[in-house]
């Protein structure tokens, strides 16, 4: 297989990777050690994301064949590193957690739901609560006016209980 068959091949998994994906972050890793590196493939797979190495100029040749007309070129020079995802969220939180510990880690900008997101984008998501965290919030929500509205329309029936009680207990102690 020559290199011309495999830089096609590239190009055609990275397209699949990017379709399939809701979101793509853009990473520097310069400065990482292959360990690091590592560490943070395992942390993202963790997280249902897959970060991946191409080159520079077989990236962009995939943003112009899915016609990607934004600044996402820009964020290819240097070393970079794509991160695809399929929960966003879950990635940009592991992507930030790492970076706490491994500043040589530097995030250029992003690709999701169909647009490019710039680095403070990507930060404003990073303080986005997880999935699960917001439907426990939505049903939590939901579910308030439920249970204020069947406290409201108990209390009368208690106030009824409670007088027969206080018309029971007179009448008994008068006996």
């Amino acid at each position: 297989m020559g290199n011309l068959d495999r830089k096609k091949i590239i190009i055609k998994d990275t397209i699949t990777k990017f379709r399939e994906s809701s979101g793509i972050i853009i990473t520097d890793f310069q400065g990482l050690t292959v360990k690091q590196i590592n560490t943070l493939r395992r942390e993202l797979e963790k997280a249902g994301a897959e970060y991946k190495v191409i080159k520079n100029t077989l990236s962009k040749r995939v943003l112009d064949e899915l016609k990607i007309n934004s600044n996402l070129k820009s964020y290819f020079s240097g070393v970079t590193g794509i991160v695809f995802c399929k929960d966003y969220v879950a990635a940009i939180k592991t992507l930030t957690n790492f970076l706490k510990e491994n500043e040589a880690l530097k995030i250029k900008g992003g690709y999701i739901e169909q647009k490019s997101c710039t680095l403070e984008e990507i930060n404003e998501i990073s303080k986005v609560g997880s999935k699960e965290e917001l439907i426990a919030k939505l049903v939590m929500l939901l579910n308030q006016p439920i249970v204020k509205l069947v406290n409201v329309l108990s209390g009368p029936k208690k106030n009824i209980v409670y007088v027969l009680k206080a018309i029971s207990d007179k009448k008994e102690k008068k006996s």
